[in-house]
């Protein structure tokens, strides 16, 4: 119950009303026509038993006129819970694409991709089908026995007491299926998963599993997790089953319990025939929507458990706008104490005299799985207009560096400034609105090579984005496809050069026009001729922006106007 509190509160929010409204509407209008229905056909009844049909004309006109504003009644409530539920649906994907988007790069680091995906396809699509049919299945026939209990017992005391304490031990006996339900659910939420994250291996992994012995692993894996969907599948299936057996036995009770009620209410009492035959047309609706109480309620506690798993989501931690005072306190503490600590300086004849844009103070951070600290007490800034290569052998931090200064990962101590300002002052996402990235591996989308540009600035206009290219040496190669700018790249630029790739994501960087460039071993795996290529797009770039190169060729190293090796 909690868990589908809070669902409701989160999801439904202001809106809560119109959805509840349409389904009591529904069960009003639904449960009159057939109470109206039902009492009709007994009077009729009635009246041919007595052979006189006095009174006929005004019975069926006035029912027929309710019966008509049920019918559109309950029509209207339809249509109004549709639109709701689609509406909720959409807000619950929504929210968790939309949370993925705000979670710190960490997260990621922890977390398999094939997890969200399973998220945003299996748990959140169970969640919806809580607002779809699983909460309405269980609402509609509760206010439906609610409506129809009150005209059958006027109409028969006796013989609808003894069906209601019948259809209370069908309801107990449903009841005793939540547990193993919920139990089915979460096998089955954590089997999904495990396929999830098979498939995810096999589509980002095909290069190594056709040439290395692994292929039959990950297909164990897969079959694996597989079997394990398919067993709580069964389960959830034979479950069903079970419940649709008692369903059936419960029916035929029942029917058998009305007969022997009815013949004893007739004789002992001497009722109205009409009463009888009214109440067996009501508990039949009576009796089916107990069932379906019984029935969805397990189902109901199923799809619970992932929307439970959709919560425990949606409740990480996010990025945060800082990372919190502590590190500027120390920073202070640190530059009070030891001076300068582990400070490394750019050399280079262009480095003196010019103004800092970028420093990097007194900065500590490690990886939480590793001993060691990475960076400890470090300093190091960079020159502004200058193009500076960030050296050193492998494991020294470089890369590191470069996520600490986009902000990927909190430092533990030490603080990054910009033009003066501490990244704790203007915020994460304000301090990279400053900063072009360009990764060792860009990442282009499966969309025009043009749109992938514009990613840089959406706002851009067509002859800034060529202008980008220009400028990134990638104009020529661009003109060349098939359909220009207008040439789909595939997926992650599957159908580009590495080297053209590299010279697409750095226009995109260009095309961004901040301050700041920063390249993470951009050129690491390059050919000479697009490493040429792609120097000669930094080179244009010298006094307009501030270039940080994370490098190891010497090639890369010597273009740069400083040289900081860590």
């Amino acid at each position: 119950m909690k868990v589908l509190w809070t669902l409701l509160k989160n999801f439904l929010g202001k809106r809560a009303g119109l959805y509840f409204g349409s389904i009591l509407l529904m069960v009003v209008c639904g449960s009159t026509f057939q109470i109206m229905v039902s009492m009709l056909i007994g009077d009729l009844c009635d009246m041919a038993r007595r052979g006189s049909a006095e009174g006929l004309k005004e019975l069926l006109t006035g029912n027929l006129v309710v019966i008509v504003f049920a019918m559109l009644g309950n029509m209207a409530g339809s249509i109004g819970y549709n639109d709701e539920a689609k509406r909720v649906g959409i807000n619950v994907n929504n929210a968790v694409y939309a949370k993925a988007l705000r979670l710190p790069i960490s997260f990621y680091d922890s977390h398999h991709s094939g997890e969200f995906m399973s998220k945003i396809i299996w748990d959140a699509g169970r969640t919806c089908d809580i607002f779809g049919s699983r909460l309405r299945r269980i609402i509609m026939p509760v206010l439906t026995v609610a409506v129809c209990i009150f005209p059958m017992f006027y109409l028969c005391p006796p013989v609808m007491a003894g069906l209601f304490l019948l259809s209370c031990c069908s309801l107990g006996v449903h009841f005793l299926m939540i547990a193993p339900m919920k139990r089915v659910g979460r096998q089955a939420a954590k089997a999904n998963q495990e396929m999830t994250k098979s498939i995810s291996n096999m589509l980002q992994g095909m290069e190594v599993m056709k040439m290395f012995p692994v292929r039959e692993k990950i297909l164990r894996q897969y079959e694996d997790a597989n079997g394990c969907l398919a067993k709580a599948g069964r389960k959830q299936a034979d479950y069903s089953a079970v419940l649709g057996g008692l369903n059936t036995a419960f029916d035929f009770i029942g029917a058998f319990c009305f007969l022997a009620l009815g013949i004893w209410y007739i004789g002992v009492y001497h009722g109205e025939v009409g009463s009888l035959v009214s109440l067996y047309l009501l508990y039949g609706s009576f009796n089916w929507n107990f069932l379906q109480i019984g029935l969805y309620v397990p189902d109901l506690a199923n799809c619970l458990v992932n929307g439970e798993r959709v919560l425990e989501f949606l409740n990480q931690e996010e990025e945060p706008f800082v990372y919190g005072e502590c590190a500027k306190v120390r920073t202070d503490a640190a530059a009070k104490g030891s001076g300068a600590g582990n400070t490394d300086m750019g050399t280079g004849p262009a480095a003196a005299g010019r103004e800092a844009l970028l420093e990097v103070r007194n900065l500590t951070f490690g990886y939480e799985e590793a001993e060691e600290k990475v960076l400890e007490n470090y300093s190091v800034s960079f020159a502004k207009g200058l193009c500076t290569a960030v050296a050193g052998t492998s494991g020294r931090g470089k890369s590191t560096l470069a996520k600490l200064i986009l902000g990927f990962y909190p430092p533990e101590a030490g603080e990054i400034y910009l033009a003066g300002k501490a990244m704790g002052e203007i915020g994460i996402a304000a301090f990279r609105e400053n900063i072009a990235y360009v990764p060792q591996e860009p990442y282009l989308y499966n969309v025009s090579i043009a749109e992938n540009i514009r990613y840089g600035r959406p706002e851009a206009g067509r002859e800034e984005i060529i202008a980008a290219a220009k400028a990134a040496h990638a104009h020529k190669f661009i003109m060349k496809q098939e359909h220009g700018y207008d040439t789909v790249t595939g997926e992650r630029g599957a159908k580009l050069s590495g080297g053209e790739k590299q010279r697409i994501a750095i226009a995109r960087a260009i095309l961004r026009d901040a301050p700041i460039l920063l390249m993470d071993e951009a050129t690491s795996a390059l050919d000479n001729e697009s490493e040429y290529l792609v120097q000669e797009a930094i080179r244009k770039l010298r006094g307009e922006r501030t270039v940080i190169m994370i490098a190891h060729r010497p090639s890369t190293i010597g273009t740069a106007d400083v040289v900081v090796r860590m």
